[in-house]
């Protein structure tokens, strides 16, 4: 029974996919009196679908650059669209007259510095990267194979 059980998880381990899990944190300015938030929500903010927070105060999203794993897991997560979805999104918005998508940053440094020196500002970053500059608004986990 043993020698069964051992070569089931061996052929499990070497056929199956790992996966590793992180969580991405949805951040705001210390500050933050917009009231709470959900994953629709935050999509509306960041699609512009919505210009405020549920207080009613104007939101101000910040995306991270093009090619950032934790913007590609918060279009797949949150967004629930890809990089090329997201481009026609925007193109048709500012086609038609709408403001464009929201500004992007490089650098976790950079992400934490505007969203803590910006009152309305909401981004989402690694949880692992987040420190006592910003407020923590909710966390998603995200599974990534490896």
């Amino acid at each position: 029974m043993f020698k069964i059980l051992r070569t089931f998880l061996t052929l499990l381990i070497m056929t199956g996919s790992a996966t590793a899990a992180a969580d991405l944190a949805i951040i705001a300015h210390p500050g933050y009196q917009g009231g709470e938030l959900d994953e629709k929500m935050v999509r509306e903010l960041f699609l512009r679908e919505n210009l405020t927070f549920p207080s009613g105060h104007k939101a101000v999203p910040l995306n991270h650059a093009k090619g950032s794993p934790d913007r590609k897991y918060f279009f797949e997560y949150i967004l629930k669209m890809e990089e090329k979805r997201h481009r026609r999104y925007w193109s048709r918005k500012t086609a038609i007259g709408k403001k464009g998508s929201p500004k992007e940053l490089n650098s976790h440094k950079d992400v934490l510095s505007w969203v803590s020196s910006t009152p309305s500002g909401i981004a989402y970053i690694d949880r692992k990267h987040v420190d006592d500059s910003v407020r923590v608004l909710f966390t998603v986990t995200v599974f990534e194979d490896i």
